[in-house]
């Protein structure tokens, strides 16, 4: 089956895919498949050093048998080079590891990501649409062909784009998109907290209905305490040369064993074996770690005051102010916006 693991940048579908290339190597008495991976990256190259990090910092991969010389790699970088592996290559590849006794079978293909191979400066007219919708038909038939012959699994990373609401009056003289503005809110968004339905999967209703599972990752902007040096830096656009780049925006001061941690929100949008479920992570060193809903400091991920007060009434000075916090560097957004702040005319413009 396929397996679709949507999310904005830096809401962890890299780190997701990496930690399953690596658990799906276990032992099936400890929840793997005894298998190898076939990664296919399309805009980059496979991150090893943040394996080996996971690897290294995963008490359950720490002692097995698990490492890089179980993941084959090849770039991919356009759809006609996706399609000649997914046909040629990886069967070949595949029948080998199956006829060699002392390899592991594949048991996970992933394609980090496929909308990106979409990606164009082409205008969008009916003919690039035809064709992208011919692409996505025959690249969902080749993974599902290489699913059901060598029974693995297949994860592909997709992105998300903004999601708009149209009143119904905009939409009287065309109920082909009326009726899909209003059907794919079910099977292409999340609403399990505020904010996660703004964004909704990428690729549209042709690949929607050739995966099996949808699992939708989002930044909810609410933080948590993690003890340790455990929390991975979150990645950020560099906005402004002169911000320092040591930085880092998920320390909350100086104080090592503090780190305010940003949360993620995983949402199962749909699923053939499953009911829909939410649920929370955060990424440490070891990889992403469930965390209890009711276990989050509920402050919003700019309010540097709320921070300062909340660790002020960790350290028991809860009537002197915050003269004994230690400052909370400003990180990128912060100075961001502080200097491009919009006009409340911009907002209700935008909001009309």
């Amino acid at each position: 089956m396929i397996w679709e693991v949507a999310g904005e940048s830096a809401s962890g579908k890299t780190q997701f895919a990496l930690q399953l290339s690596l658990f799906v190597q276990l032992q099936r008495e400890l929840g793997g498949l005894a298998g190898s991976v076939c990664y296919l990256p399309t805009s980059s190259s496979l991150p090893t050093t943040r394996l080996l990090q996971i690897a290294r910092s995963h008490p359950l991969l720490r002692s097995s048998n698990v490492g890089l010389e179980h993941i084959d790699t090849i770039s991919i970088p356009t759809i006609t080079v996706l399609l000649k592996v997914l046909s040629q290559v990886f069967p070949s590849h595949a029948k080998s590891k199956m006829q060699d006794a002392d390899a592991k079978p594949v048991k996970l293909l992933v394609i980090d990501a496929l909308a990106e191979l979409f990606h164009t400066s082409e205008q969008t007219t009916t003919a690039v649409l035809v064709e992208r919708s011919h692409n996505i038909t025959e690249i969902s038939t080749l993974l599902h062909g290489l699913a059901n012959t060598f029974q693995l699994a297949v994860v592909v990373l997709n992105e998300v784009t903004d999601a708009f609401t149209y009143a119904s009056s905009t939409l009287q003289n065309d109920q082909d998109l009326l009726i899909y503005n209003q059907q794919s809110q079910w099977f292409s968004r999340a609403d399990s907290v505020p904010g996660e339905n703004r964004k909704e999967v990428a690729l549209g209703l042709v690949w929607s209905n050739q995966v099996n599972a949808r699992i939708l990752l989002s930044r909810t902007g609410r933080r948590r305490y993690i003890e340790g040096p455990e929390v991975v830096a979150n990645k950020r656009p560099r906005l402004d040369p002169s911000i320092s780049s040591t930085s880092t925006p998920l320390t909350s001061g100086a104080q090592a064993d503090d780190q305010l941690a940003l949360v993620r929100r995983l949402t199962v949008i749909f699923s053939s074996i499953s009911r829909p479920v939410s649920l929370d992570y955060v990424v440490e060193e070891g990889g992403i770690s469930v965390i209890p809903d009711d276990d989050i400091a509920q402050i919003p991920p700019l309010d540097v005051g709320s921070i300062e007060a909340l660790r002020a009434q960790e350290v028991g000075d809860d009537s002197e102010g915050t003269e004994d916090v230690a400052p909370i560097e400003e990180d990128e957004w912060d100075a961001y916006w502080r200097n491009n702040e919009l006009a409340d005319e911009v907002i209700g413009t935008l909001r009309d």
